[in-house]
């Protein structure tokens, strides 16, 4: 059985007229209208859902009522955030699988849910087991919340021979974490960036001769409830606390894409995501910074949209399918789009790219200095490394390189010092570095230190994702049709 939720209960604060955006008419129907009425002809879809906003319940309930619906049609009640309406219309959803729309967008068709859903499906077919036969779930978390900082544990060697051992090292180890850490928060990585033993800098402590040491340990942490709330999700899939593992976007991307040599001599990782930017800085092999801003591609989007007066879908659209790129490429004067009732209109090509390097330049101004506080931008003889889907636009690289004055590259997910075939995008490189993480806990569980997991997953991933982005494919077709 699969269940259609819609969600119809935003409090609109963006819309500014403080009434609710679904049910604003559009073309003599209320927005909301049309993704219910897809929703109810899909074959795909069994019954429907609908979070409501308070004190709409029975507007909601009338206007499927006049759709005279052939399938189940439930008006929930929605909560104070998109989030808690999901989980409250979840809980009264009957489905195996579930279907979540935003019921302010009207243009969903059935090709849509349909691909959604095989893509879903999919999923379940290449992963050949059971999803409760896992040993570990990997959860990537980001955004707001979010906050790092470089904690300091120290030992004083007591033992008879005043040599550090594993114990010496494990106990500076936590000290370190526990430094600066306030009750309503939760770490959710820690990883050893550089010791020092009787004040002088040591790559590995561990056999040499000390009284003292001091572990200078990356520690990121998280809004504790925030994290209860991921744990709350994987208890009720079916697993236990001790099958989860967190990690921070940024280093889950680290994981997946940078090799030995970029480590060891410097590098900065930028993530450029939709809605988050995020970064890490490694040197000498150990994490020396991480972070994230609340600023992403999107934005580029929107910035077009509102600077050039164009609908934010048309920006959306050039960007992913590359025309903008070929159009830059190609030194074209202008663009041209067509405009109701008067023809033509030209737009300057200059106008779209003074508008996106200003905003990728403040991106990139930003990092620097949340980089440069953190006192992580020496020691940079790797360059940089620009992942995520913002990585695959030509002009990110170079604003990069103009504000860093650093060498950068493309990463995409690595195994062995070349690209996963099958996976050779920016956009994968989270997934990747998540996958690589399981493999890395599960080879540790098990006792097998060997390249054979690794190698059974890179088969795996490589049949699975190619599959999940044909469907992904036909999706992205039947939107632009």
């Amino acid at each position: 059985m699969v269940s259609g939720i819609i969600l119809a209960g935003g409090s609109s604060t963006r819309y500014g007229t403080g009434e609710n955006k679904t049910l604003v008419e559009l073309l003599g129907r209320p927005v909301l209208e049309y993704s219910l009425r897809v929703f109810m002809a899909a074959a795909v879809v069994d019954e429907v859902v609908l979070a409501a906003k308070a004190g709409e319940e029975a507007a909601l309930r009338a206007l499927a009522e006049s759709l005279s619906p052939e399938k189940p049609v439930t008006v929930e009640t929605g909560g104070a955030d998109r989030a808690a309406s999901v989980e409250k219309a979840l809980a009264a959803a009957r489905g195996e699988r579930v279907l979540i729309h935003d019921g302010a967008r009207p243009l969903v068709t059935e090709q849509m849910l349909e691909d959604c859903l095989a893509a879903l499906e999919e999923a379940d077919r290449s992963s050949n087991h059971e999803l409760g036969n896992s040993r570990l779930v990997v959860v990537v978390v980001t955004g707001c919340g979010i906050d790092s900082h470089q904690g300091v544990g120290t030992v004083f060697i007591k033992n008879e021979q005043h040599r550090v051992t594993q114990k010496e090292r494990f106990e500076a180890h936590e000290n370190a974490k526990v430094q600066h850490i306030a009750p309503d928060r939760e770490i959710i990585n820690s990883s050893e960036s550089y010791f020092m033993i009787d004040g002088r800098p040591v790559r590995n402590p561990l056999e040499q001769n000390a009284r003292k040491l001091d572990a200078y340990v990356h520690v990121v942490h998280a809004v504790a409830s925030r994290l209860e709330n991921f744990r709350t999700i994987v208890r009720e899939s079916g697993f236990e606390d001790s099958m989860m593992e967190v990690a921070f976007a940024p280093l889950a991307a680290d994981f997946g894409i940078l090799s030995e040599e970029e480590r060891e001599h410097g590098v900065l990782l930028i993530d450029l995501g939709a809605g988050t930017t995020e970064f890490d800085v490694e040197y000498n092999s150990g994490i020396q910074a991480s972070g994230v801003i609340q600023v992403g591609f999107d934005h580029v989007c929107n910035d077009l949209s509102i600077g050039l007066d164009l609908p934010i879908s048309l920006c959306r659209k050039m960007i992913e399918d590359g025309s903008l790129v070929r159009a830059m490429r190609e030194r074209r004067d202008w663009l041209e789009f067509p405009q109701p009732g008067s023809g033509m209109r030209r737009i300057p090509l200059v106008s779209f790219e003074t508008i996106i390097d200003l905003r990728l330049r403040e991106i990139f101004e930003i990092v620097k200095k949340m980089v440069a506080d953190r006192g992580a931008l020496n020691n940079l003889d790797a360059g940089g490394v620009l992942t995520g889907g913002g990585a695959l636009f030509e002009r990110t690289a170079g604003i990069f390189r103009e504000v860093f004055d650093l060498s950068c590259r493309i990463g995409q997910p690595l195994e062995a010092g070349g690209a996963v075939i099958g996976v050779e995008n920016p956009r994968y490189s989270t997934v990747w570095g998540a996958l690589k993480i399981a493999a890395y806990y599960n080879e540790l569980n098990s006792g097998n230190r060997g390249r054979g997991t690794v190698g059974n997953l890179i088969d795996a991933a490589d049949g699975f994702l190619s599959r999940f982005r044909r469907n992904l494919s036909n999706l992205k077709e039947t939107i632009r049709m």
